[in-house]
């Protein structure tokens, strides 16, 4: 009995065998990030359905399964391709990318994606089937090409926004105009650019008991240039320098105001992390320097004064659309009852095009400062009054961006301290 039972083993295993030995290679996909193509699983279940020594499996029986993310490098989807295998003599992990150009057609996106999915499956194949994989090396094209270069780590972003009105006797206009430029390498990064806004109010005068009559017309602009450098030190740590100058018109609140901080930041992931996660906390110290147009109730027409806080931001992405959150919290470092603020801002982004972009957000700030000296308004002064909204303890806004946008074209992501 005992010598029938290990001949039905022995025949049973050498059948599995050979069942293995001449099985297709059961592959499943994990589809954890598809970015804006078809790469997954359109693509990459027509690579495995074209290749007969492939065959698409569920995970549970799966010789090897393929975790796929996706993240957006300026026009291009950096495609993350995990081969995790159950095979013998095959790596137990292999982890390519591959740039798939977002805006090209299908058959273009298949040919820039599917010699990094045969070469991850190449080697799990030749574990089974050596003779079914062949390698051969061709020179790339870049270093056939005599002065080649690697790409740009230049940028330009102009973001153009605004809102109006119109009736007969009510008419009003805003708009604001940014201009951005950029360098990034991996370890680095450097901005400078001029932000600014101006609008106009025109609407019928108040006519008073005596006969005067008032002006409620309006124009308002300021201008914010500025410029900031950040530095990684490693995976998780940052640190970086910035300073933005304000310049208001007559009826603002400040001739002008100087805000310079420096920051250190820690983020969870890496700065090029394949999935485009983004969640870091950073602790700033700065100082401000601020122009009074109207004197406080300190009897102030200048202060300057050191400041310290904290930023939290997040954000995900899915596709073409964009949603992240951030809060910062400042304070007057030395009367910080004097001077504080909390400020959250959700914000939610949509691609339109290769260089177009379409931007939502909101942001909700409570805040503690010194008020205007009410014995320095002007009560006649419409334009004045009505600009006074800056000592008010709780202010909500919101705001509607085009922006046209040139990447640096070096393939670089460095999202450190990005709202110093």
């Amino acid at each position: 009995m005992r010598f029938v039972v290990l001949a039905l083993s022995f025949v049973l295993g050498a059948a599995r065998v050979q069942a293995q030995s001449t099985a297709p290679i059961r592959v499943a996909l994990e589809c954890e990030e598809i970015g804006r193509t078809k790469v997954c699983p359109a693509f990459l279940r027509g690579f495995i359905d074209a290749n007969k020594v492939m065959l698409y499996s569920p995970r549970a029986g799966a010789d090897v399964v393929v975790y796929v993310t996706a993240t957006q490098v300026a026009l291009v989807d950096r495609v993350h391709l995990r081969f995790v295998g159950r095979m013998t003599g095959a790596p137990a992990v292999i982890e390519l990318d591959a740039d798939v150009d977002s805006r090209g057609t299908d058959d273009e996106q298949r040919a820039q994606l599917e010699p990094t999915f045969v070469r991850g499956m190449a080697l799990y194949v030749a574990s089974r089937y050596p003779a079914a994989v062949k390698v051969a090396f061709e020179t790339p094209a870049e270093v056939a090409a005599a002065g080649a270069k690697a790409g740009s780590p230049w940028g330009l972003q102009i973001e153009i926004g605004g809102n109006g009105n119109y009736t007969e006797r009510y008419r009003s206009a805003s708009m604001n105009l940014n201009i951005i430029g950029r360098w990034i390498t991996r370890k680095r990064r450097a901005i400078g650019g001029m932000f600014s806004n101006g609008g106009l109010n025109r609407q019928p005068p108040l006519t008073l008991d005596d006969g005067t009559r008032v002006s409620l017309d309006t124009e308002s602009w300021f201008i914010r240039p500025g410029a900031e450098f950040i530095q990684l030190l490693d995976e998780s740590w940052s640190i970086g320098v910035g300073s933005y100058t304000n310049f208001e018109d007559p009826k603002g609140q400040f001739k002008f105001s100087n805000r310079t901080r420096a920051a250190i930041e820690w983020d969870k992931f890496a700065s090029d992390d394949p999935r485009g996660n983004r969640l870091a906390v950073f602790y700033h110290l700065g100082w401000v320097t601020e122009r009074y147009r109207v004197r406080n109730e300190l009897g102030e027409y200048f202060a300057t004064y050191p400041v310290h806080g904290v930023n939290a931001i997040g954000s995900i992405r899915q596709d073409k659309i964009e949603f992240g959150l951030e809060m910062e919290f400042e304070v007057e470092l030395l009367h910080p009852t004097l001077r504080r603020s909390l400020t959250i801002s959700p914000h939610f982004g949509i691609k339109l095009g290769d260089h177009v972009d379409l931007g939502f957000s909101v942001s909700l700030t409570q805040r503690e400062l010194p008020a205007p000296d009410e014995n320095a308004i002007d009560p006649s002064d419409y334009a004045q009054l009505s600009r006074l909204s800056y000592a008010e303890p709780l202010s909500i806004q919101g705001s509607l961006n085009l922006t046209f946008h040139w990447d640096p074209t070096n393939g670089v992501r460095n999202d450190r301290i990005e709202s110093i």
